[in-house]
């Protein structure tokens, strides 16, 4: 099996709309069943609701118009991911929310996700392995300093280098993580 670390970046609207935030972005690093990295997938998105980059999501991401306007659409580029993904996956992300918005954009976009089977949030697993507060969670760059991992990027905010980090603690954290509590969806 490969463990599959993504990250995705949104076109996070500043105001109320029934349209969910749409991804940007998505960073992925594929892992084999010994820990090595086999792979990468980076791909931007063209977002067909909110086809404007949101001035704080240029801010926090450095990603730019060009990048978005020159991509490809939702479907092509998910194609394109779950291809990748191959056949025997875990997904992996920092989070819960990376999770909800790919069900989520799928969803806006009429795509099936039943081929999000195997899910497991680093971000639980990790303040759980370090008994942090009920309710608290770490940031990346904040799990990072607590494992003693060098942040050499800092452009965080893009989803493949987040990927990379993830990826990183999900290796330092991996013989403490606890695969019993992977949401199963169907």
């Amino acid at each position: 099996m490969n463990y599959i670390i993504f990250d995705l970046e949104l076109n996070s609207k500043p105001f109320k709309s029934k349209i969910p935030n749409e991804i940007i972005e998505i960073g992925a690093v594929k892992l084999n069943e010994d820990l090595e990295i086999v792979d990468r997938f980076q791909a931007f998105i063209k977002p067909k609701y909110f086809p404007r980059l949101f001035s704080r999501i240029k801010k926090k991401t450095n990603i730019k118009q060009i990048d978005i306007n020159n991509a490809k659409s939702f479907k092509l580029i998910l194609k394109s991911f779950k291809d990748w993904l191959g056949e025997d996956y875990m997904l992996c992300s920092w989070g819960y929310d990376d999770y909800y918005h790919i069900k989520t954009n799928c969803k806006l976009h009429n795509i099936k996700s039943s081929w999000i089977h195997e899910f497991l949030d680093i971000q639980k697993q990790f303040s759980k392995i370090n008994k942090l507060e009920k309710g608290k969670t770490a940031s990346l760059s904040n799990a990072l300093t607590l494992c003693d991992i060098e942040i050499e990027d800092t452009n965080m905010h893009r989803a493949d280098i987040d990927a990379e980090y993830t990826c990183k603690i999900f290796i330092h954290l991996f013989e403490k993580l606890d695969f019993s509590s992977i949401s199963i969806k169907k």
